[in-house]
């Protein structure tokens, strides 16, 4: 099994990376292979709005989104993690699900049925951004196909590291890397 993670987290060790990090171990004590994009390390242009990807070729944007996506497509899991800033993901976590619409756009490509693991962490208490995620979950990740098989999502960690003493996330993070 092929999984890919999106850290749409600005921040290398922090709470989203931790978390991706303990799901990837216990998937790959299981035989999974692993690959983990940090948006922030990639050039990202938004979506122009050209609509090209409706003639069946890859989006026109010259940056690395195409190989992101196409990697995604590749895998048989995808997992997003992103904090939540200001009552939505990070800038980056964005840029690269608006480039969503050249799959959903393109009549040779597509996401339909690919499982996928979301993560969200913020500062807020947890069920703050209930309605946000499942607006997300919802009206981006399924709507384009993809089969959301879980969801982490854990308030009251800002600083990097908070997650580390919070015991019954890690142990989550773990059970589904194993269920993968």
């Amino acid at each position: 099994m092929k999984i890919v993670g999106i850290q749409a987290s600005p921040r290398k060790n922090g709470n989203c990376d931790i978390l991706m990090d303990e799901v990837f171990k216990s998937a790959k004590e299981n035989g999974a292979e692993t690959n983990k994009y940090y948006l922030d390390d990639y050039k990202i242009e938004p979506c122009h709005a050209c609509c090209s990807c409706g003639d069946g070729v890859d989006c026109i944007v010259d940056d690395d989104c195409n190989e992101i996506l196409n990697s995604v497509l590749d895998a048989d899991v995808l997992i997003f993690s992103s904090p939540i800033y200001y009552g939505q993901m990070t800038a980056q976590g964005k840029l690269f699900t608006d480039r969503f619409y050249s799959i959903s756009r393109n009549p040779q490509k597509s996401f339909e049925g690919k499982k996928v693991v979301l993560i969200f962490t913020h500062a807020a208490p947890t069920g703050t951004y209930d309605e946000y995620i499942n607006l997300t979950k919802k009206a981006l990740f399924e709507y384009i196909g993809f089969n959301v098989v879980d969801t982490i999502d854990i308030g009251g960690v800002q600083e990097p590291g908070d997650v580390k003493g919070l015991n019954d996330v890690i142990s989550k993070a773990k059970e589904i890397g194993n269920n993968l």
